[in-house]
């Protein structure tokens, strides 16, 4: 077992220091994580004899504590929102955690992305995080068992692997919230070709929560055939709204038969990314309110430097399993979610 930790943080806000794991496939493509929020720290290619920067991130621990835009995180206990931080499991209402108020985002103010995982390298392509979630924390029931295994495969693929128990009745959705920039540099990701196989999305309200159930897509709001971002920017009241994509799509049942559910190509068409999940719903946001985050090399990023496509089950399911399905997970069950982002070279 390779338990390789070339870099170690410490901050006074842990007890423990936080390690980095790097995984390398021996075919150009190689990643970094660190145990805080079992974060993706870096993802690079080899494309024509030069690396290439695929995701967001900052240079220092500091700088990932003081951001709150959950660059590269795992998040949960429940990603995306959940309407007044409200839960009813059908006997008993709990109050969770308010960190958009009045709503619950990403698992509440202390959520995975803030937590201190356990990392363990397994060999030279793998690494596990473990965390424990505790009962009540953030307001929700149950403790939750969680680990996440990130893999490169040798045919380019970063696969995120999600496991989970709980000994309560409890709503789960894990998510990584890795921003993407396929150009090797933090320009604009309006730039990039989308293509995302779902004929419905949940409009939104103003303060992200569904209107209804899903409705059919149309106009700029269809993306499944291929489109630059920016041929049809902000050309949808949704987009306005939202000041860009940050939508739910409830993903075509092509994208779960060995089909990627989208295909994003980079601006000078070098590098696309394949995206592949078992998971309902893929959240597309397109970095609207990324600024003023701390960026590499002492800067900060502007909005839209950046795009994720976070698997997951639909905003505020807990209380709408018409959206995307149950999203409650019982003792004796095992929440399992795979996703993988596939990166091929021209």
């Amino acid at each position: 077992m390779n338990q390789s930790r070339e870099q170690v943080w410490h901050s006074d806000s842990f007890e423990q220091p936080i390690h980095h794991f790097e995984l390398n496939n021996g075919q150009g493509l190689k990643m970094r994580a660190m145990e805080l929020g079992a974060t993706i720290t870096s993802v690079t290619l080899e494309v024509q004899g030069e690396t290439r920067e695929l995701v967001l991130g900052c240079d220092t621990l500091e700088d990932y504590l003081s951001q709150e835009v959950y660059l590269g995180a795992t998040v949960g206990r429940y990603a995306n929102r959940i309407a007044n931080a409200r839960i009813n499991d059908g006997e008993q209402e709990f109050e969770l955690s308010i960190n958009q108020a009045p709503h619950c985002l990403h698992g509440g103010v202390d959520g995975f992305h803030r937590r201190h995982w356990q990392g363990e390298q397994l060999d030279a392509a793998c690494v596990r995080f473990k965390l424990s979630s505790a009962d009540g924390d953030q307001g929700f029931p149950g403790t939750l068992d969680v680990n996440v295994t990130y893999r490169l495969t040798e045919d380019n693929r970063l696969s995120i692997e999600y496991r989970a128990t709980t000994d309560k009745r409890t709503p789960v959705n894990l998510t990584n919230h890795s921003y993407f920039n396929l150009n090797g540099y933090p320009g604009d990701c309006r730039r990039h070709t989308v293509q995302l196989q779902a004929n419905r999305y949940l409009p939104i309200n103003q303060q992200g929560i569904p209107l209804s159930t899903p409705i059919s897509v149309e106009g700029s709001m269809e993306l499944r055939s291929p489109v630059q971002l920016s041929q049809q920017w902000l050309q949808h009241p949704q987009l306005k709204l939202a000041r860009g994509y940050d939508h739910c799509y409830l993903l075509d049942r092509e994208a779960h038969q060995g089909k990627p559910a989208a295909i994003v190509s980079s601006d000078d068409e070098r590098v696309t990314l394949y995206f592949y999940t078992d998971q309902p719903a893929v959240q597309f946001y397109t970095g609207n309110y990324l600024y003023p985050a701390p960026a590499r090399a002492g800067t900060h990023y502007q909005n839209h430097q950046g795009f994720c496509l976070e698997a997951q089950r639909a905003p505020d399911g807990p209380a709408h399993p018409e959206y995307s399905g149950d999203v409650w997970l019982n003792p004796g069950d095992t929440y399992r979610q795979t996703t993988q982002y596939q990166f091929l070279v021209r």
